[in-house]
């Protein structure tokens, strides 16, 4: 691949950002997740 070194970078930050906005995502998912068991144990042990 011979990219000019300016298209090269944009590539590689548009990869990383498009990381980052997964990653941001399935933390947010585990976040909801770990949250709905936390206030569903606490409703049982009422």
């Amino acid at each position: 691949m011979a990219l000019p070194l300016k298209g090269g970078v944009y590539m590689v930050t548009y990869e990383a950002i498009n990381i980052l906005i997964q990653f941001g995502i399935l933390h947010a998912l585990w976040a909801a997740v770990l949250v709905a068991m936390i206030a569903l144990c606490a409703n049982r042990k009422k």
